[in-house]
């Protein structure tokens, strides 16, 4: 397996992945089905090497122009990966965007449906509620005088 076939195996996965996201408005493909359990590695794969890239460490896997070619399908590196764990920080930057698309959601949430408490249990809302979920207990550490990394009072 040489360079040329570890891009046209690559390029395929891109592929797939841009087939799920027509297919389920998403690119947070499951961890547990089987249909999707070597694209959710490759996926794994991507973002822990963009961490590492973020952080200035040298990764062969993912170039620049591969994480262009995934930016220009609209996937974004730093969005909530499983359920409502945040895993490692990827930038300040893509946190602060995520952060005014979190709240750019719930205003809308809130305009719909006249109040703040999103459902548990829709799909529609699931990533929105774990962010709310986080949002609080990271809120009530502060409120306790206990740190929290991920919320200032900004």
């Amino acid at each position: 397996s040489g360079p040329l076939l570890d891009d046209v195996r690559w390029n395929q996965r891109v592929q797939e992945l841009q087939k799920f996201k027509e297919e389920h408005g998403h690119f947070k493909v499951p961890k547990n089905a089987e249909a999707y359990k070597d694209l959710y590695c490759w996926l794994y794969n991507n973002r822990h090497h963009y961490r590492k890239v973020q952080k200035g460490q040298k990764t062969g896997r993912l170039t620049s122009e591969r994480i262009s070619k995934l930016t220009a399908i609209g996937f974004d590196f730093g969005e909530i990966f499983d359920g409502g764990n945040w895993g490692e920080q990827t930038g300040l930057e893509v946190n602060a965007v995520r952060w005014s698309q979190r709240v750019e959601e719930l205003q809308k949430f809130k305009e719909d449906h006249g109040h703040f408490k999103v459902p548990s249990n829709s799909e529609e809302y699931k990533a929105l509620f774990f962010w709310m979920h986080t949002v609080r207990q990271h809120y009530s550490k502060l409120q306790k005088g206990e740190k929290s990394g991920r919320l200032t009072s900004e």
